[in-house]
């Protein structure tokens, strides 16, 4: 008799358990969405508040007048630290343009929020190719129409100044792949979305191409862990 109170005790506290189990355990989860769902709705609007910001407030971060100097000390040391992904490896400037702007490696949201961004799938400038570096029409680019072919593009890199001419402007589709195409040549490929003043997603870029002026081949650069 005792046995089958105990056995019919187990049973109904099981059921209690269930009863109070579930709806704890669906509270909780609803919880958890709700704050995943807020937090990534707070992180998405943050990316887009940062879009529309005047892109002065980001270079003002950074003291772009001692970017000279900063190059300057680096290269006297022995050893260079090669750019890694997701750093700001430099300045950007179009004079004709009025464009001063932070250069990071890569092109993904977080870059291009503080400055312009190199694709990283191009090569660095001081090496043969296409150095492709891109930037958002509503800040680092909003000007890039301002500059003219035989204008100069400068660079100044934690590992050198490189200086390019203008040689061609044109706007391409969305989709044309030859904005990113290989040069047997040292070029710098700048490009944006078009039309500048557009809104939601552009149909084409528009897209700036020069030719290296001046600047040192990667070749003789002395960089960390080189052999």
């Amino acid at each position: 008799m005792e046995k089958k109170i105990n056995q019919k005790n187990r049973a109904t506290r099981r059921r209690i358990a269930k009863l109070i189990g579930i709806p704890v355990l669906l509270f909780v989860s609803g919880i958890t969405l709700l704050s995943l769902a807020f937090f990534d709705n707070v992180s998405y609007a943050f990316y887009i508040s940062r879009m529309f910001f005047p892109q002065e407030v980001a270079i003002a971060q950074t003291n772009l007048n001692d970017s000279s100097t900063v190059v300057e000390k680096t290269a006297a040391t022995t050893q260079l630290s090669f750019p890694k992904y997701g750093e700001e490896y430099g300045t950007l400037s179009v004079d004709a343009a009025g464009i001063v702007s932070p250069v990071f490696v890569g092109d993904d949201a977080t870059q291009l929020l503080d400055g312009a961004g190199q694709y990283y799938g191009s090569v660095f400038p001081g090496d043969i190719g296409n150095t492709v570096i891109t930037g958002h029409t509503n800040s680092v680019f909003k000007t890039l129409d301002e500059a003219q072919i035989g204008d100069e593009i400068r660079l100044e890199l934690s590992y050198g100044t490189y200086v390019y001419e203008i040689s061609n402007i044109e706007i391409k589709s969305n989709t044309d792949d030859s904005i990113l195409a290989p040069s047997e040549e040292q070029i710098l490929t700048l490009y944006t979305y078009y039309p500048f003043d557009y809104i939601g997603n552009t149909p084409d870029r528009y897209v700036v191409t020069a030719k290296l002026i001046e600047g040192k081949p990667l070749s003789e650069i002395n960089f960390q862990g080189a052999s």
